[in-house]
């Protein structure tokens, strides 16, 4: 565990997702503060708090509600004595579309929008006025390799994902100046527990990951230490020139 000099308070959302839950397990085993965000809390939210009370902090909100999610990270960092200097933002709808954009039904594509790219806005709106006051700053938001390849029956999440990734680039411009840098992992298929998912689109993400994995040359799946690995590399005082960067996690395929 790190002494308490290093230890980090690092902000992320999306926070029952798998990604972020491979994620969390291993901020914590470096001794990190996480501030979690959930839509609910859920019983695994509430088995980490018990397990590891002076290092987890829970916010419960709906980040397409800019004013609450604002007011609650702010009584949260306050009542806490908390000093967030990191965003790892996770939060997204997944691709439920398909169906090709000409056939598909317009809410679906205002959904998947509304639940990536505006509560991105809405997250970094929030975060990035508490990293200035830090002098300093380390963000990485979550794209997908379909941003550079496109996504057949799932056009609205692809073009989600590339818009998040042309906010950052937008983003780094504007913060460089407070040392603030932030930077967009997109990885291709990454190997998780897809249990939990309905079983339509569970064979839709099964017949779309058989599809890659014959396009990766590494010929296999990412896993969440692949993801693990950067991600802490990018929000690490290690990293001064990454900035306003799209960064595939593919294996090699394009």
């Amino acid at each position: 565990m790190k002494c308490l000099s290093e230890q980090r308070t690092i902000i992320i959302t999306g926070a029952s997702g798998s990604i972020a839950s491979g994620l969390i397990s291993r901020f914590i085993e470096l001794g990190d503060k996480l501030i979690l965000i959930y839509r609910v809390f859920t019983e695994e939210y509430n088995s980490i708090k018990k397990k590891y009370p002076e290092q987890i902090f829970g916010i419960e909100s709906d980040l397409k509600n800019l004013s609450e999610i604002q007011n609650k990270l702010d009584n949260t960092i306050a009542d806490n004595k908390l000093n967030p200097g990191f965003l790892i933002h996770t939060a997204a709808m997944r691709s439920i579309d398909f169906s090709s954009l000409a056939d598909g039904e317009p809410q679906i594509w205002y959904d998947v929008i509304e639940n990536n790219l505006i509560i991105t806005y809405h997250i970094l709106r929030c975060s990035i006025e508490i990293l200035r006051r830090n002098g300093f700053g380390r963000i990485v938001l979550f794209g997908s390799n379909v941003s550079r390849i496109g996504l057949g029956n799932g056009s609205a999440y692809s073009a989600s994902k590339a818009a998040i990734a042309n906010l950052c680039r937008s983003v780094a411009c504007e913060e460089a100046e407070n040392n603030i840098l932030i930077n967009t992992i997109s990885p291709g298929p990454v190997k998780i527990d897809d249990s939990k998912f309905n079983p339509e689109y569970r064979e839709f993400r099964k017949q779309y990951y058989d599809d890659q994995l014959k396009r990766i040359p590494l010929n296999r799946l990412a896993d969440v230490d692949d993801i693990f690995n950067l991600c802490n590399f990018l929000i690490s005082k290690t990293n001064t020139y990454i900035t306003g960067e799209e960064i595939f996690v593919t294996g090699g395929a394009l």
